[in-house]
């Protein structure tokens, strides 16, 4: 499993890019990327939809390493 830093990095977006992207609060991307707190099911969910659109991948919220979510 990748992390969603490693996966986000990979796309080659930065923290704001993503946050953009995904239409959720820059603070919200970064507590995610760093595992430092949970976060809304439907905002991981965000994230992991604007990271597939890029990648062209299909991420589940399963297939995220050290995602917290309330």
């Amino acid at each position: 499993m990748a992390t969603l830093q490693e996966i986000r990095e990979e796309a080659g977006l930065s923290v704001s890019d993503l946050a953009k992207r995904a239409e959720v609060d820059y603070k919200t991307v970064k507590k995610a990327d760093e595992s430092s707190g949970s976060i809304h099911r439907f905002k991981a969910l965000a994230l992991i939809k604007a990271l597939n659109q890029e990648l062209g991948t299909e991420y589940k919220l399963e297939d995220i390493d050290g995602l917290t979510l309330h």
